[in-house]
Order: structure tokens, then C-alpha cells, then sequence
């Protein structure tokens, strides 16, 4: 199996002009204004004004990598235990229950967290990790089962300990297939992120959420085309 390459590498033309495109976008207001105003004409307000997208950026690049993190660390986690001799017998088990969670809509996991906890940013970020853990951790098991026997054996011949085959043989050759899952659950945190304007955690969402209450085309386009950018960003650099 060929080693991981991040994607920045091979697609580094188009990963800068998408962040040029994200920084304009999100920065050249004038800019951001007149394509808007081209594109609706019709529409008499095209920029959501009450506060900067800037900010709404910074929240949703929060809420996506707090999340990542830990969707990264609890499905790694629970991927080495199902492959492990100790969490084998538990391996339906503990797939059925992180498909469970990916099942659940992200809105209604908010709808059941926000009576505990509160509105903000914790409901939002239950749901996110409950919803990502899956990709992670069925690559995870994916690519540490598809390491030829004949390459574990091999370390277990150089007396390597079950760990450093582990750290030195098996994760280095699953890692193209860790990190699909890895991008997978980022494509879809950015997006499942907007959602966290209807329980007050802010992001990308809230000029999405106000253009849809009123209506508003070229409102719900200046929240939607960075969030866009940045799910194709994430796809092409990893």
C-alpha cells in the first residue's frame, strides 16, 4: 500500500485559490456586495449586516475543529479497541451504536441536549461528535484490518511488541484509509455546523438561517459560499 500523501500536496494550485476566494469573500465586503447584487438584482438587501461574516467564520472554524478533535481522538479510540483481542467480540456492538448516533439527525440530537444543557455552543457540539464518530472509526478498523497478515507477522518475527506493530507497521500503512475517513468527517462537520444557528452557537448558519426566514436569496448565498469553500478546501487538502 502506498503511504498517505496529503491531498495540499497534489492539489496546492487549487487549495490557495480557494482560500484566496474564502478570504475575499469573507473580507472584501465591496467585493462580496457587488457579486451578490449581480448575481440577485432583485433582491433589495444582499449582505447579512448585523455582524461581520468574519466572526461567523471564526465560530463555524471553532465549532469544526473542537469537534474534529474529539470525533478524531474518541472514534481512533474506539477503532483500536474493536481491533483489539479485548474489544473484538464487542465489534457489531459498538458499529451498530456509532451508527446510531450517525442516524439520529444532527437537528434532533440538539432538540434532546438543549433541556440539559442549555443553548450555545455544548448541544451543538454533542451532536457534531456523535454524528463524525463513525467515519473515523470504521476506516479505522477498515484500514488497520487491511494490512497484509504476512507484514504483521513479519514485525512479530523481528520481536516487535503487539504496539509497535501498531505504531510502527499497521497505522503508517492504514493511514490513506484513516484519513478518508478523516476527510469525510470534516466535509460533513463543516456542514452539519450551520445548524448550530438555531440553538444560538453561532457559525456560518446564522446569515443562512436569516435568509431563509425572509426569504432572502443573496443572504442565504453570503452564509452558504463559505461554507461551500471551505468543505471543498478540507476535501483538497487532506
Amino acid at each position: 500500500m502506498k503511504p498517505y500523501v496529503p491531498g495540499i500536496r497534489r492539489n496546492l494550485p487549487s487549495v490557495a485559490g480557494l482560500m484566496t476566494a474564502l478570504l475575499l469573500w469573507t473580507y472584501a465586503t465591496p467585493t462580496t456586495e457587488a457579486i451578490l447584487r449581480f448575481v440577485f438584482s432583485a433582491e433589495g438587501k444582499v449582505l447579512y449586516e448585523r455582524s461581520p461574516l468574519s466572526r461567523f467564520l471564526m465560530e463555524h472554524l471553532s465549532l469544526v475543529a473542537v469537534g474534529g478533535i474529539a470525533a478524531v481522538v474518541i472514534g481512533t479510540l474506539g477503532g483500536l479497541l474493536i481491533v483489539s483481542r479485548v474489544g473484538r467480540p464487542f465489534k457489531d456492538v459498538v458499529l451498530r451504536l456509532a451508527n446510531f448516533g450517525q442516524s439520529v439527525p444532527t437537528v434532533a440530537i440538539m432538540a434532546i441536549a438543549v433541556p440539559s444543557i442549555g443553548y450555545g455552543w455544548r448541544p451543538v457540539l454533542l451532536a457534531l461528535i456523535v454524528y463524525s464518530v463513525l467515519p473515523v472509526m470504521v476506516n479505522v478498523v477498515a484500514g488497520i484490518e487491511s494490512v497484509p497478515a504476512a507484514v504483521v507477522e513479519a514485525g512479530r518475527g523481528m520481536g516487535m511488541t503487539r504496539v509497535e506493530r501498531l505504531v510502527q507497521l499497521q497505522l503508517p500503512i492504514a493511514m490513506p484509509v484513516i484519513m478518508t475517513g478523516v476527510r469525510t468527517m470534516l466535509v460533513i462537520l463543516i456542514s452539519a455546523a450551520t445548524l448550530g444557528a438555531v440553538v444560538g452557537a453561532g457559525g456560518l448558519g446564522v446569515p443562512i438561517m436569516s435568509g431563509i426566514g425572509s426569504f432572502n436569496n443573496a443572504v442565504i448565498a453570503h452564509g452558504a459560499v463559505p461554507t461551500i469553500l471551505l468543505a471543498l478546501i478540507v476535501d483538497q487538502a487532506l
